[in-house]
Parts: structure tokens; sequence; C-alpha cells
């Protein structure tokens, strides 16, 4: 039955020094993590290892790796949905500019208790303004 404590442990494993092969091991056959927003990013990213993809690809335009802290769960056991809000650790982007994200999850879950879908609400101009500033920095060392 899905509770509480199954979901904390569910998101955990995508948070913090993230155990994605553990979260793996909890979603359906046809899992999707979908993006929202208009940066590169967003988009639906298919398959169970599609947060650990987009969390990798995401690492690529940092100094250091990527990490988040839920810092609040709420499960609408019903409907088989949590949400949650998440709070990236404080990061420098490669072009020199700071960053730290704040966004919410839409966890949905199956009748097996398996996450199908992820619907991730980032701050889609915080992350725009990050790609511009690496982006930058990337041509300038071109010159």
């Amino acid at each position: 039955m899905l509770n509480r404590k199954y979901v904390e442990t569910v998101i955990t494993f995508c948070t913090e020094k993230a155990d994605f092969a553990a979260f793996q091991a909890h979603t359906a056959p046809n899992f999707v993590y979908e993006f929202m927003g208009t940066q590169p990013y967003a988009g639906e990213w298919h398959g169970a290892d599609a947060v650990k993809r987009q969390f990798v690809s995401f690492n690529e335009n940092f100094t250091s790796d990527f990490e988040v802290t839920a810092t609040e769960i709420y499960l609408d056991a019903d409907k088989r949905v949590a949400v949650t809000r998440l709070q990236s650790h404080p990061l420098t982007d490669l072009g020199g500019g700071d960053y730290r994200q704040h966004c919410v999850w839409f966890v949905y879950f199956d009748e097996q208790d398996r996450v199908m879908r992820v619907v991730d609400y980032s701050d889609t101009k915080l992350v725009d303004e990050m790609i511009v500033r690496v982006q930058t920095a990337r041509m300038k060392l071109l010159e």
C-alpha cells in the first residue's frame, strides 16, 4: 500500500548523493520524467534511467555535482500522487554564476506502487540564464 514512508524512500533515491539504480528499481516499465518549461532540457525523458540521464547532462554546466534536497513531501494516497518541493545545493556554473534551484515534482504511482511519471516544475528563467552564462564562457574560450 502506498504510504508516506515508502514515498519518502523512493524520492530520497534522487536526492543528496543520489542512488539512481535504487530509484530505477521502483519505476514502472514506461517511466517518464517530464521536465516542464522552455529550457533546452524541457520535454519528456523516457526510460527507467531518465532522471539519471537528465541529472548527468545537467551536471555538465557546473563546477561540482548537481544535488537536491527534498524539503517537503505531500502524499494523496487515494490519487496515487505525491508532491515534493526540492532545493538544489548552492552551485557555481561554468560561466561563474551562482545557481540555486527551487522546484516542485509531481510523482505519479501505478497500482503496484511503481513510479510512472515525475513532472518537474523548475524555474525556467533561472536555467535559461545559467545556460547563456555557460555558453558565453565556452565561446569566449574559443577567441
